[in-house]
């Protein structure tokens, strides 16, 4: 699962994240790999087979499974706890 469809539903799970944590203010947006530039963000959440090429541009949290909130979550919590 790869395209603009699934970068927006990993965004909207990282949103949701953010929110549980009580960070309403953070900018979260979806974007394509061409995106993934130095300072386009302060953290990129992508799929695994495309996390080298993010981890590139900063900071980048690499997902098995796109559409599992709970791998969200445990993996953004231990980003914001290291």
């Amino acid at each position: 699962m790869t395209g603009m469809g699934s970068s927006f539903l990993v965004a909207m799970n990282v949103k949701k994240v953010m929110e549980s944590l009580g960070m309403e203010d953070v900018l979260v947006d979806h974007a394509g790999t061409y995106d993934a530039v130095p300072g386009a963000a302060d953290l990129f959440v992508c799929s695994a087979d495309i996390y080298e090429e993010c981890s590139r541009a900063g900071d980048a949290i690499p997902l098995e499974h796109l559409t599992d909130y709970e791998e969200v979550e445990t993996k953004i919590k231990a980003y914001l706890n290291s």
